[in-house]
């Protein structure tokens, strides 16, 4: 009997064991290897963005002072011209009198930007013959909305790209920002000036500007571990916890380069899966393979 009993106990302990066995081989093999990387904390460079369109340093029409017909242009478009320098003459002979040519002069020094107009032109002093710019330097327009405003100090750095140049990098400042809000708009008007030697940055052209107005710390995520929800506003992204994958929906600040702020939703060092989200339901098991470091926009918290 006791033997009957050993034999019994051997067997039910033998199919236990392969049956804890066999479970533990089933997990490993419903794994699914994921990348993850921590929630970090780290300081980023606040921006303000904004567009306008580039003027010279000093930009302006030049206009007649008499009413008459063009008789020509003495200089081409993109040459230099001095202060009181004649840019075009114009007849302004009335019946029964004779006058000498009506010297038109350029008002500043500058590079001829536009002279177009065909000769016998009928012109009045409202009409401009030319555009006239200092080039060697460009500034920019923008609106500040009351929001932004308190932001903006004169002096804050900025980078100014065209779509002529859209590898180029372009250095800039803040040099002008108004007292006034303008009720109608809510908006006050600043300037961006930006050193302009080499020519590329074209009176005319429209421009987007990024300034940099301070930096502070924020709770991060890499972009690669956001998840949208299709035809919704709602983001969300998977964390591992207690080695499955939870579904985490998030509220979320900036996107700047390859960051994301985080206001709500996960803290400080959880693991978020950066990479194989498409196979991940809510429990899913998983296994992480290795550990990306976040961020190329400043240091950890310290």
């Amino acid at each position: 009997m006791r033997r009957l009993f050993l034999y019994l106990f051997l067997i039910i302990f033998i199919f236990i064991l392969n049956g804890c066995a066999k479970k533990e081989v089933e997990k490993k093999i419903r794994e699914i290897p994921v990348e993850v990387a921590k929630v970090k904390i780290k300081k980023i460079k606040e921006i303000l963005k904004f567009t306008g369109t580039i003027k010279g340093k000093e930009q302006v029409q030049v206009f007649p002072k008499v009413g008459g017909k063009l008789i020509k242009y003495l200089v081409e478009e993109g040459d230099y011209v001095k202060k009181d320098d004649v840019i075009a003459l114009i007849d302004r002979d009335i019946t029964g009198f004779k006058y000498k040519p009506h010297k038109v002069l350029s008002p500043i020094s500058g590079k001829v930007l536009k002279a177009d107009l065909d000769k016998g032109s009928l012109l009045n002093p409202e009409t401009p013959v030319a555009i006239v710019a200092d080039t060697s330097s460009i500034k920019i327009k923008i609106d500040v909305s009351e929001v932004d405003y308190p932001k903006l100090k004169i002096g804050n750095k900025g980078i100014i790209k065209v779509d002529a140049y859209p590898d180029k990098e372009f250095e800039g400042k803040l040099t002008k920002l108004d007292k006034y809000i303008t009720p109608y708009t809510r908006t006050a008007e600043a300037e961006i000036e930006a050193p302009n030697k080499e020519g590329l940055l074209i009176p005319g052209s429209f421009a987007r500007i990024t300034l940099f107005v301070g930096t502070h710390k924020i709770l991060t995520i890499p972009l690669d571990a956001l998840l949208r929800m299709p035809g919704t506003g709602s983001y969300y992204c998977f964390k591992v916890e207690n080695d499955k994958a939870k579904k985490v929906f998030l509220k979320i600040g900036i996107i700047q380069d390859n960051l994301v702020e985080i206001k709500k939703g996960l803290k400080e060092n959880d693991l978020v899966i950066v990479s194989g989200q498409g196979a991940l339901e809510e429990g899913i098991p998983v296994k992480p393979v290795s550990t990306s470091e976040i961020g190329t926009m400043g240091g950890d918290k310290k």
